[in-house]
């Protein structure tokens, strides 16, 4: 069981999300066919560089420094500036998707999850939340805004995306990283914080 939770949080671990989110976009066929399909590969690999690999070699950086003693960031406190770095890296990738014509609608889903972020810093500075929580809170948050603007009724993949943060929670709490209430936490502030940002550009 501890095996499988390491290897489900691996997987679904928060650096990611922007990308699977991105993914997911670009699977649905009226969003693709319109405008963006030559934009495909290059948009993925971009949002991948800058919201997982960037952050990812700061994180890398700051354990060889011994400033963070796991990638992991299992320890509270070593959390702040990891996140510093993750939300600038973030505001770029805000940044490459509005130069290339993004719907507002996307853009200002990924300025939700920097808030979020940003949130959860602030937060994690008297007490640990989960990002991996807020990371698929947001992405459940993202498919509800994206089936309102391309008319859609994703509820097999909505289903899907809720028990996995299910599992995910529960894979958080059995590797004793986070309790029940932290995960619950980071959830809602994943899914309210971005939900209400796509709402911003509802109809546009």
């Amino acid at each position: 069981m501890q095996r499988f939770a390491q290897i489900l949080s691996n997987i679904f671990q928060p650096l990611l999300f922007p990308t699977y989110g991105m993914i997911l976009l670009f699977q649905v066929g009226s969003f693709v066919y319109a405008d963006f399909m030559e934009y495909k590969l290059p948009t993925v690999l971009s949002v991948f560089l800058l919201t997982a690999v960037v952050p990812l070699v700061v994180i890398l950086f700051l354990k060889k420094m011994g400033l963070v003693s796991s990638i992991q960031l299992a320890n509270r406190k070593e959390r702040t500036i990891p996140y510093v770095f993750t939300i600038f890296s973030y505001a770029a990738a805000i940044i490459f998707l509005y130069r290339i014509g993004m719907p507002f609608y996307v853009v200002s889903m990924m300025t939700g999850v920097v808030f979020s972020t940003i949130l959860i810093m602030l937060i994690n500075l008297k007490w640990k939340v989960s990002a991996h929580l807020s990371a698929i809170g947001g992405l459940c948050a993202a498919i509800i805004v994206v089936s309102y603007h391309l008319y859609i009724t994703p509820l097999l993949l909505l289903s899907v995306a809720f028990v996995l943060a299910g599992l995910l929670a529960s894979a958080r709490i059995i590797l004793k990283m986070h309790t029940p209430m932290q995960t619950l936490v980071g959830f809602c502030i994943g899914f309210t914080v971005v939900y209400l940002f796509g709402q911003l550009f509802i109809n546009v």
